[in-house]
Order: structure tokens, then sequence, then C-alpha cells
């Protein structure tokens, strides 16, 4: 399977022909819904010859009945027989009509049910993926795989056995009863067939390629909207409405264009069936009155293959109609199938072993990384060293760029080193399980992301087994009890879409409280005080002090007061451990980090 290395940012790949193998996969979603499927199609046969019996008896009404009337038979006898032909016309009606509806409602079933299971499977790959894989792609694409791709295949997989297979059984029922009527007619209706057979090549060639386009286009718009949205503070800050809404203009006339185009040649292919099916029909009344005033026809037999002949033409225009969705769906199914064979850089090895609950030592050794976007010459970090006994507070220093999130980053196993090796309690984390080295690590970051629900279930994040007391200690030991005493439901406060109902502080203070309840042997503070005021930022500071002495605690901050009491100080520049030792010690050296400090007490 591929890595997400090997996929373009602009996500163009669904480009190679339709396989038979792509369609299968899709339906492989059906599978578990085969017992219904089997009954689905069992229906579709059984409704479709219902239908197929509609013109015989049409026809055995004309020529058993009211045919002979006319000719001087008598009226009421044809009358009678005409109005029992009727009666079993309606009821053969009623009879397709309840196969219809059982078999509609069993291919709802089926559909949505495998439609669910798709955006499942989506979903739950999106969140085991690597977070290099999301520093490469657009999130309004990624959306666009789990909610517009998705719902593509909604024709397809809800209606398209079921419409295929009657389409086929009409076809070929149709075809059997008009040679049996009369094969010089059916000799007569395949001069149309050589333009009709043309039509449909040259729709499946224009079709395909035009469908592939517009699912292209339609991801670029739905990542263009879903940035804005993101950004609209930003937007509105820098007044970039104008100059945004002309470029998001551009995208949309693009992807209106690619429509009307794919629009077109359906509504082009569709229109020329109509017209072969009106020739063909025009070819059998004349051919075919001639016959029958010959006396090689009856009047019964003209009708029922007229008849038959539209019944021809119309599962031709569904199967049309059909591939047209199927070609929709199979650009959308490439692309989903690409997400879902794009294998996560950061991933459990065959043999891996969970990380035992230990003190929390941390030890670098020889570590060098970059990132997949960083040019191939530079070294994010470079040789990194370093050892972290447990229960110790480390802080990590350094202008903007010089590798402290890295650290983190890789300390949390989010990316891989190319090389050296991080371990824990003396333990390689490449050879633990992600999840059982995520247990034992608790971050709080700049971004203080907060999930919509109630605070309480916020604060459970990390651990949903904890108690609400437990919640309530953590939150009193960090001061955070008196901040959520003042919101209008206390805990049990609704929290709007990232947090939107709390100031920046609030937040902060909700996520440095989720942090604690997760009771993680490693603690990550990134930047983690610097969305709160300094009255908040002292109460908070006075809390960590105590919940330092019995964890790990990694403290990124450009404040250096925040980080003059860390057991240790590791100062990054250009991706190297370029001095390391107290806050004392490192001013006493007067090198990197006594410039930062002496920067730090001018601002």
């Amino acid at each position: 399977m591929a890595t997400h290395d090997d996929i373009a940012l602009d996500e163009e790949f669904a480009q190679a022909p339709m396989r038979g193998s792509l369609m299968r996969r899709l339906f492989s979603y059906v599978r578990p819904y085969r017992r219904k499927f089997v009954l689905n199609l069992f229906l579709t046969v059984f409704a479709t010859a219902s239908g197929l019996l509609g013109p015989k008896m049409i026809q055995h009404g004309i020529d058993a009945f009211l045919a002979p009337g006319l000719a001087g038979g008598t009226a009421e006898a044809a009358l009678g027989g005409v109005a029992w032909v009727s009666v079993l016309y309606l009821g053969n009606l009623l009879l397709g009509w309840g196969l219809s509806v059982w078999q509609v409602r069993s291919s709802i079933a089926i559909g949505q049910g495998a439609m669910n299971d798709l955006r499942l499977a989506v979903f739950e790959h999106i969140q085991r993926l690597s977070l290099n894989f999301f520093d490469r792609t657009h999130q309004g694409r990624i959306i666009a795989r789990a909610d517009s791709d998705v719902d593509s295949l909604d024709r397809v997989l809800t209606w398209g056995a079921a419409q295929a297979l009657s389409s086929l059984v009409t076809l070929v029922g149709v075809v059997a009863l008009m040679v049996r009527y009369d094969w010089r007619l059916c000799l007569a209706v395949s001069t149309v067939l050589p333009p009709l057979a043309w039509l449909t090549f040259w729709f499946h060639r224009r079709g395909r390629e035009a469908y592939r386009s517009l699912r292209g286009t339609m991801s670029r718009v739905t990542a263009a909207m879903a940035e804005n949205i993101s950004g609209v503070r930003v937007v509105q800050a820098f007044v970039r409405e104008d100059e945004n809404l002309r470029r998001f203009r551009g995208l949309h006339d693009d992807f209106t264009g690619r429509w009307v185009a794919s629009a077109r040649i359906f509504h082009t292919y569709m229109p020329l069936v109509n017209l072969v099916a009106g020739t063909a029909t025009a070819v059998v009344l004349g051919y075919g009155g001639w016959r029958v005033r010959e006396g090689q026809l009856t009047v019964g037999e003209l009708a029922a293959f007229v008849l038959y002949l539209g019944m021809f033409f119309g599962p031709v225009q569904t199967m049309g109609d059909l591939y047209n969705a199927v070609l929709s769906a199979a650009a959308s199914a490439e692309r989903i199938f690409a997400l879902l064979d794009t294998e996560p850089q950061v991933r459990n090895r065959p043999d891996a072993a969970a990380l035992p609950r230990g003190a929390g030592a941390v030890r670098f050794e020889g570590v060098r990384f970059r990132y997949d976007t960083t040019p191939a010459d530079t070294w994010v970090l470079d040789g990194v060293d370093f050892e972290v006994p447990a229960g110790s507070t480390v802080a990590l220093v350094g202008h903007t760029g010089s590798g402290k999130t890295s650290v983190i980053s890789l300390l949390a196993r989010f990316y891989e080193p190319q090389s050296g090796l991080i371990l824990v309690d003396g333990l390689d984390i490449a050879a633990h399980t992600l999840e059982s080295l995520h247990r034992q690590i608790g971050i709080v970051t700049q971004e203080n992301f907060l999930f919509t629900g109630t605070l309480m279930e916020n604060l459970k994040f990390g651990r949903p087994d904890a108690t609400d007391e437990e919640v309530v200690a953590a939150a009193k030991a960090l001061g955070t009890d008196e901040v959520i005493a003042r919101l209008s439901e206390g805990y049990s406060t609704a929290i709007r879409e990232r947090g939107g109902n709390l100031s920046a502080g609030e937040r902060q203070l909700v996520t440095i409280t989720r942090a604690m309840v997760a009771d993680p042997r490693i603690l990550i503070l990134d930047e983690a005080t610097s969305a709160v005021d300094p009255r908040t930022e002292r109460v908070i500071q006075r809390a960590l002090e105590t919940l330092f002495t019995r964890r790990t605690s990694f403290v990124i901050a450009h404040r250096l007061s925040t980080v003059r009491h860390a057991n240790l100080i590791l100062v990054l520049d250009h991706g190297r451990v370029v001095e390391r030792g107290t806050h004392d010690q490192l001013l006493a050296l007067g090198g990197t980090y006594a410039r930062l400090h002496a920067e730090f007490v001018r601002e």
C-alpha cells in the first residue's frame, strides 16, 4: 500500500481507468448485508417479471376478445373477456407494486448501511494517520473524502445492483419475447443498434474524463471553504473578504464550468437515446402495420411488440443513467481508497509490546529529524542528546524554529526520527505500542482545543473512567475550580464548537486540568500559559510546582520567568542543544541563554 509520501498535495490521483477491482472493493462493503442483498435480487427479478407480463396480457385481451368483438362477435362476450383481462392486469400491477416497495426498502437498508460502514472506516483511518499527513493535506480535502465523496456513492451502493439486474432481465426478456412475436421486426429494429452502440461508447469515454475532473475540482472548493471558515477572524482582521471572495469565485466558476460540461455530456446522451428509440418505434409501426395488413401479424401482437420495444429502450436509458452514477462513484471511490490505503508513517511494529507504566525517565540519544516538507539537506534536530531523570522538570528554550516543539512531538511519537533513539525508563518507545505510550503522556498546547459536549466530558477526555470527584480535585489543585464555578452551569456547562463560549484563558485552564485528570507520568506544556493573564498565570504556576514533583515535565515557554525553577534547562539553536543547566548556571555561563534572558528582561 502507498504511503502518504506518494500522494501529491493536490490529491489528483483519480486518473487511472475504471477497474473491476475498484468496484469489487467498493461492493465489499455490501457483504455484511448479503442476506438482504440476495433477497433484494430475488425481489428485483420477480418485480421485473411481473412488469414483463403486462404487454402479454394486453395482446391477449386485444386478440382474444376485443378484435373478435369488433369483427362481428357478441359485445357482451368481448366486454366480459376484456374485463377479466383488466382485472388480471390490475392484479399483476398490484403484485409488482408490492414487490417493488419491498425491494426499495431493502435497497435503502443495504445502501445506507454500506455507506455508513465506509464513512466510519474513513473516519477511523483518518484518526490513525500520522501528523505529517495532516501537515501535507488540506483539511477541506480530507473532509471531502468522508463527506461529499462518500455521498456520491449513494446511487451505486443503494440502487446499482438492483437497477442493473432489473435492466438486464428486462432486456433479455424483451428481446426473447420480441423474437418470439416476429423475428423480422427484430431485424428491422436492429438497424438502430449501431448508432446506439456508438453513442454509448462516446458517453463512456467523455463521461469518465468529465466526472473525474469534476470530483477533483469539488475537492478544491471544499478545501477553500473549510480554510476560510477556520481563518475567518484573520480574514476579517486583515479585510480580506473581497480578495478571498474573488479567489473562491474563481474556484467555483471552474467547478461550475466542469459541472456544466459533465451535465451536457449526460443530457446529450439521453435525448439521443430517446431519438433512437423513437426512430425504432416509427420503423416498427410502419413495417409492422404492413405485416398486419398482410395478415402475417395480429393487431395485439403489434401492440405488444411496440410496448416491449418501449421497455427495451427504457433499460438502455436506465443503464446509461446508472453508468453516469458509476463514473462519479468510481472517481470518488478511487480517492476514498487512496486515502484508506495511505499508511501512517508512525505505527506499531508487528512485535510491539505495551510500554510498562514506569517512573517517567526520558533519554534522547543522537536523534536526527526533519519533516517531510523540510529540504533534504536541512535537519530540524541534528544529533540531540539529553537525559531527564524521573520526576524532573526540564525546560526547552530557544528562538522560534530552534526545534523545541519537534522534541516533544518526537517524545509523544507523533513523528519518527530518521535516526537515533528515544527511551522512556530505558525502553525504546519505537518498540512499544502507541496507545500505551500516549496513556502515559499528557499534553497541553497553545491551541487549547475543546470538543463539543459538556465541560465535564472535556475534562474526562483523556481518562473517561475518571470520577467526578477526581475531576473536581484536579480542578481545585490547579485553581480551575474557581473559574468553573463562575460559569452558568458549572461542570455541566455546554461547550460550543472549539470552546467558542469560553475565553482564551478559560479554555487554557480547562486544557491544563484535562491533562492533569489523565494522570500522566510525563507532562508536556507547550506555551501552556500563553493565553492567560498574569494573575491567572501565577495561580497556575503555583499549582504546577506541586504537580511537577510527581511527574517528569517538559515545559516550552518564551517567558523565561516561567522556566527559571526547572531542574534542567535545555537551550536549542538550529536543532542542536547548545547549552544545558539550571537558570543560575546558564546565566553565569553568559552564552545563548543569557542573551535570551537579557532580551526578555528588556521586553
